[in-house]
Parts: C-alpha cells; sequence; structure tokens
C-alpha cells in the first residue's frame, strides 16, 4: 500500500546517509594520544536481538549493510587497532503500519582507540567533505556536530549532526510521497574500545518534514550504547 512506498522512499534516505556515514568512518587520524574520555577497560560491540527496552527488535528493512574488508583495513591503518565491526538495523512498530514506525540504523567498530574525540570529530568531518564533493548525493549535512553528555553515557564522547536528503520522489509534486527533503540526525559516540554511528528515524516525523530531534537522538544513542557494548 501508500504506506509501505513512503516507508521505502523513508529507508532510502537513511540509507544515503548511511552511505555517508561508511564513507567518512575510518578516516581516523593517527591513533596517537590518549586524550578524552577516561578509559573504561576494553569493550567490544554487540548486536542484540532487541533494544532499548525490547520495544526495537533487529529487523532487515533497516539494515545498514555496514562496513567491508577495506574500510577495516582502513581503521586499523589510521589508528583502530584489531578494529572489528559490527551492524544492524533495528525498527519498533506495527509493519502493517509503517508509518507508525521507527528504526536505528546501526554501524559500530572496535578495537584499540587512542583518541576518540579526534576520531569522531574526523569522521563528521569526512561526512561533510563526501556530502559536498559528490554532485551524485542527495544527501548534505546541516550546521555543525553538537557534543551531547546525556544520563548512562559515562563520560564517552558524544556529538550529534543533523542530515537532510533530498527526496527525488517529490517532484512529482504528490503530496503523498512527502516533504522535498527528510531530515534525518546522525549520533557518533566514541570511547577507549568502541565507535559507534547511531542514525535513529520515525517514519512519521520524517513524512511531515519535521526536523531531527538531536537531544532526544543523544539521549537514545547513549541508551542505545549501553545495550550493545559488553565487556571484552
Amino acid at each position: 500500500g501508500g504506506g509501505g512506498k513512503k516507508a521505502g522512499i523513508v529507508i532510502g534516505a537513511v540509507a544515503i546517509v548511511a552511505a555517508l556515514g561508511v564513507g567518512a568512518y575510518f578516516v581516523l587520524g593517527s591513533g596517537g594520544g590518549t586524550g578524552g574520555p577516561e578509559d573504561d577497560g576494553p569493550h567490544k560491540l554487540t548486536t542484540p536481538a532487541t533494544v532499548l527496552g525490547g520495544e526495537y527488535k533487529k529487523g532487515d528493512a533497516a539494515d545498514s549493510g555496514g562496513f567491508d574488508e577495506k574500510d577495516i583495513k582502513n581503521a586499523e591503518k589510521y589508528g583502530v587497532k584489531d578494529a572489528k565491526d559490527v551492524n544492524a538495523g533495528y525498527q519498533a512498530g506495527d509493519e502493517s503500519n509503517p508509518l507508525a514506525m521507527k528504526m536505528i540504523n546501526f554501524m559500530g567498530v572496535y578495537g584499540d582507540i587512542g583518541d576518540p574525540e579526534k576520531v569522531v570529530d574526523a569522521m563528521f568531518a569526512e561526512m561533510k567533505k563526501n556530502a559536498s564533493q559528490d554532485e551524485g548525493t542527495e544527501g548534505e549535512v546541516v550546521g555543525s556536530p553538537k557534543s551531547y553528555q546525556p544520563d548512562g553515557l559515562d563520560g564517552a564522547v558524544l556529538k550529534c549532526q543533523e542530515t537532510k536528503v533530498s527526496n527525488s520522489d517529490a517532484e512529482s509534486g504528490d503530496a503523498a510521497v512527502g516533504p522535498s527533503e527528510f531530515s534525518v540526525p546522525v549520533c557518533i559516540w566514541g570511547d577507549h574500545s568502541t565507535l559507534g554511528v547511531v542514525i535513529h528515524i520515525e517514519l512519521a516525523d520524517a513524512m511531515a518534514g519535521k526536523a531531527g530531534d538531536l537531544g532526544k537522538a543523544a539521549e537514545l544513542t547513549a541508551e542505545f550504547r549501553e545495550d550493545v557494548r559488553v565487556k571484552a
């Protein structure tokens, strides 16, 4: 039905943002220095079947595709030692009513990270560069990344930024296919052993053309991090 088509359009928008994130992922700067948050020991990232109190379940529709072997080699070259990657898509809500659904697209890497803030900043800078360089891309970043410290973050670095993705279907002038562009918040956390990109979208808000709430996205990311980050 129409709801499924709308969901597909938004999922396509998230995929564009995720591709910017993948392109950014491994321009990580050299691994020197031990700046930033206190090191709480080695951790790894997992992709449990459910997250955020069971509301979000792992699903195919929001899957990100993640990183390939070349990305991982780059991670090690740029200073994430023994890099391993994870990725998963999660969704909440009733698939029979796609516009009531919410999705999380998660990409992560874990290993030994010398300067987490440097890595997070480099990723946002590279995302911006990727968006501006490629004329074929429909994604752009808005403003600058903002730093957040919600409860449960335990001192890790967390920054979020709004991205916008043009909706090519909207050129038809049909209001049913949504606004001319979607707002998609992107959050990236970093600590001394894990790095995660979380793209969260509520389909109803996206189709209504609402701007992403970065503060809310940051809180969700901190909670999500607690669910996927475990002692190595």
